[in-house]
Formats: structure tokens, sequence, C-alpha cells
């Protein structure tokens, strides 16, 4: 069981849920002081992608997930988005509700602004748990096959009237649904429930200017560090997860991951991009023990 509130960060309002062993029907009191953990969605999408993870690994520690500002039902604020904002966001929710070393659990976009709170208020951040690292703007100019697709869509973005049409089509439910398939590997995943998700955002005031500013920001060089600057300066243990069935951030964008001892995959075969949803058994197991190891069994004594 988790539960819903609004919370105001510099003056916009903020969404996020929260889930506390003790509060859960196989209560706990003794969990509630266990490792926390923050979700952080992707690009997009809202808490309620977690909605799996929350209640599984709520039984065992205190969760916590939050609409990033522009996305879900936070504020679609008049301002310039960029990953060290939502970083920002994310550092100034741990301070107010949390307080202490936490584990931030990240998809996609959600994990570019986990790993950047990490680098910057690593004060903050016990273990970091990336589900899926997209490539950044710098990385993928670099790629020659890549440079003309990002001109064109860096041309089409600087016009708000387009992003304005797009915008009106890309919420009707049907082309919702289409997208998602892309994230899913399982279409029967796609429910009604699932589709209003993603919908119901779109019908807050300002979504649409929203819409046009994330578009406009995502083209900028200051938008996000790349990936591997982010990875290499990171202290924390961090374990990258990937659903080998992929078809928006393909598993092979992970063999160009910054290698590190602090880093650990996993690669999940039987998940796309959703794989939170779609494989969220595994996943949320793979999180357990990333946060709590199994206990060693003792040293087999030798005879004597």
């Amino acid at each position: 069981m988790y539960y819903c509130r609004d919370w105001v960060w510099r003056g916009w309002r903020i969404r996020y849920a929260y889930a506390r062993p003790d509060e859960t029907p196989n209560r706990d009191p003794s969990r509630q002081h266990q490792t926390p953990l923050l979700f952080i969605h992707g690009f997009g999408s809202s808490w309620q992608q977690w909605h799996r993870n929350l209640s599984a690994i709520g039984e065992h520690h205190p969760v916590y997930a939050l609409d990033l500002l522009g996305f879900g039902h936070s504020q679609k604020a008049a301002t310039g988005y960029h990953v060290p904002l939502w970083a920002d966001q994310v550092f100034a929710f741990w301070q107010t509700f949390i307080g202490r070393p936490a584990v931030l659990v990240g998809h996609s976009l959600g994990a570019l602004v986990a790993a950047t709170t990490a680098v910057e208020f690593p004060q903050a951040v016990d273990k970091l748990v990336l589900l899926t690292l997209p490539e950044t703007r710098q990385e993928m100019v670099g790629n020659p096959r890549l440079r003309q697709v990002i001109r064109t869509i860096e041309c089409l973005v600087a016009s708000p009237l387009l992003i304005r049409l797009i915008f009106q089509i890309a919420r009707q439910p049907r082309f919702i649904r289409a997208g998602l398939k892309l994230g899913y590997r399982d279409p029967a995943a796609i429910t009604e429930d699932l589709v209003a998700q993603f919908v119901s955002p779109t019908g807050d005031r300002g979504a649409a200017q929203t819409l046009c500013r994330l578009t406009q920001s995502a083209t900028s060089s200051t938008y996000s560090a790349s990936r591997n600057t982010l990875l290499a300066k990171l202290s924390q243990p961090t374990l990258v997860i990937w659903g080998e069935g992929d078809r928006i951030i393909p598993i092979t964008q992970a063999d160009g991951l910054c290698h590190s001892p602090q880093i650990e995959r996993l690669n999940i075969p039987a998940a796309g991009h959703c794989l939170y949803d779609e494989a969220a058994d595994d996943v949320n197991q793979a999180i357990l023990d990333w946060v709590t190891p199994p206990a060693q069994p003792p040293p087999q004594l030798g005879s004597a």
C-alpha cells in the first residue's frame, strides 16, 4: 500500500508517493530503519510507473517516488528544463523527507537524473540502480550516423507551432498505445489503466507549452552531462540493469558504458524498455539484493 501527497518546491506543486514497512499489511516496524529508496521515472512518465515496485519493495524498505517537474501530475512550470534542475529537485526532496543516505533508482531519463544527483550531492546517495541509461546529445552528435538525424530534429523543435501540433496528436490514446508497444514486449501488458496514466497528465494546464520547453531544452549541450562523464565521477556502488529486448534504448548502447569497479551490469532477457513493469519480479529481487546483499554462509572449518 502506498500513499500520494503534494509538496511545494520553489513555489511549484510536486506530486509524490511513499510506502513504509510499518504501514504495509505485513507490518514490521523494525524495517522502517532499513535503507530508504527513491524512485525516479523516465521521460513522459510519472511515479505511477513504479506501482509494482513500490508495493513489493515497500514491504522491506521505506520507498518514495516523485513526479519530476513538468511530468505526471507535478506542475507544468514555465521554466527551462534540464537534468541538473531535476537533480536539484531530487536533492531538495531528499532533504525534506528522507535525510539519510538513500538508494536512488532511476529509469532512462530518471537514470541520468539519479546519476547526476549522486555526483552533485553524494551525501544523499548510498547506492544507485540505473534501469537503462540513454546516450546524451554529446554522445549522439559524436556518432556520424546520428549527426544528421539530430540536426533535423533540432530544426523541427525550433518551431513551437509544430510541437503543439505534435502534442495534439501524441496525447491521443491510440498514439500513446502505439508508443507503449515499443516499450513493452508483451502487448497484453498494455492495459487501459496503463494508457490512462500517460493520457491524464496531458490535460493539465500548461502541458502543451511544457512539451515545447522540454523538446527545445533536450537539444542543448547543457541539458545533461554525458553519461560516461557521470559514470566516471560516481563514488557510489552502481547497478545498471538493461532489458535485452529494449527497442527504444537498445542494449547495444550498454556496450559503450564507462568501465569502473563501482559499476555492475545485469541484463534481463525477457524484458523490453519497461522492464520495471514487464519483469517486475526480477527487477525487484535485483534491487533488494543490491540494497542488502544476501548473507554469506560462514566459512567451513577444516578438519582437525
